[in-house]
């Protein structure tokens, strides 16, 4: 059995933590299906469990302390702070550039890269990222309450999107949707004006979605909610 906990893992010694994550998970979910077989199978399974376990946390460990002999110990915190002010500033260019640049990559370096895909509006993409700065930092509650903040953005896009859909249909003059589930055609004659209060439900609607934007990143654009 080798002692090199990369060799273990199956990862080259230069991998991000992310992807050392990844393979640790792979391996230790296939061991994990064998815990339970009869005999010296299910015991290999367990101590390999325990193997893994051990490299995954020396491999961490060895990665982080190689980020630090790389560079200034203080050069992580300036570079976060450039990215941060490179997406204040809408140069995203810039701030993947710092990030690329990055030898350590944490939770830390995920949580800024969900940013600048949330910045550029790539919502599924910025949610893994949110994922991954959680699984490396269980017990981060900035990583975690981005993540809820995420997820419940992306389900209210997805129902502002139908929403918009369906009321699209309604002023083609084709369907409509009734209470029974159906769709029922209507003519352009039967179509309702639009009212102010119609327009008013669009404003309110349009101020929430823009609100759920802002709280996913720390703001908040209506006390009230």
């Amino acid at each position: 059995m080798p002692s090199d906990p990369f060799v273990i893992l199956g990862v080259e010694r230069g991998a991000s933590q992310s992807e050392i994550l990844e393979a640790y998970k792979q391996k230790r979910a296939y061991y994990q299906q064998h815990v339970f077989d009869e005999g010296d199978a299910g015991a290999d399974a367990a101590r390999m469990l325990e193997v893994l376990d051990n490299a995954y946390q020396d491999a961490m460990s060895q990665t982080h302390e190689a980020a630090k002999v790389s560079g200034d110990p203080d050069s992580e915190l300036s570079r976060y702070q450039d990215v941060k002010a490179a997406v204040s500033a809408r140069d995203f260019e810039k701030a993947q550039s710092l990030l690329d640049d990055m030898y350590y990559r944490g939770g830390e370096w995920h949580y800024y890269q969900a940013i600048i895909f949330y910045e550029k509006n790539w919502l599924t993409e910025s949610k893994k990222q949110l994922e991954l700065a959680v699984d490396l930092e269980p017990e981060n509650e900035k990583y975690k309450r981005a993540l809820e903040n995420m997820k419940k953005k992306i389900d209210g896009t997805g129902a502002f999107k139908q929403n918009a859909q369906q009321q699209q249909t309604q002023q083609n003059g084709q369907y409509y949707n009734t209470d029974d589930g159906y769709a029922t055609q209507r003519s352009y004659q039967q179509q309702a004006q639009p009212t102010a209060a119609d327009g008013c439900c669009t404003a309110c609607q349009c101020a929430i979605c823009a609100d759920c934007c802002c709280e996913c990143m720390g703001g908040d654009l209506i006390r009230c909610c």
